[in-house]
């Protein structure tokens, strides 16, 4: 009886301790950026949408990368870089883990990025959400 009293508890405290690190496990932001597209056809002005996902570091306990980064061009493209790594006050973007897409700095918010439409480059504004 001991033991089944044991084993219940020891399974509450894991399905205890996956909720929390699926809950707590990254800090999401959202932001603004305005700048410009370049491409072959010529640059225009435009306003880009950025969610990032910054991660806590018992994520890197089994993966190497530091957070996520989804950005929307609206009306065109919604856009997911799932490798993020963290070099001081920059976050390089990566799209496969090989491939440097673009990156943000945490100090100036500018962002500098390789989308499907040209390159990106702007400053950008926190939202509150």
């Amino acid at each position: 009886m001991k033991l089944i009293k044991y084993l219940g508890a020891l399974v509450v405290a894991a399905l205890l301790l996956f909720v929390f690190v699926v809950n707590f496990s990254s800090v999401e932001s959202h932001f603004q950026c305005s700048g410009k597209i370049s491409s072959e056809a010529g640059s225009y002005p435009t306003t880009i949408y950025m969610k990032l996902a910054e991660y806590r570091w018992w994520v890197g306990l089994w993966g190497d990368s530091d957070g996520a980064l989804w950005i929307e061009i609206p009306n065109k493209v919604v856009e997911y870089y799932g490798h993020v790594v963290e070099v001081g006050d920059q976050l390089q973007i990566f799209n496969s883990p090989k491939e440097l897409k673009g990156n943000f700095s945490t100090l100036s918010k500018t962002l500098a990025i390789s989308t499907p439409v040209g390159f990106f480059d702007g400053t950008c504004t926190k939202n509150e959400r």
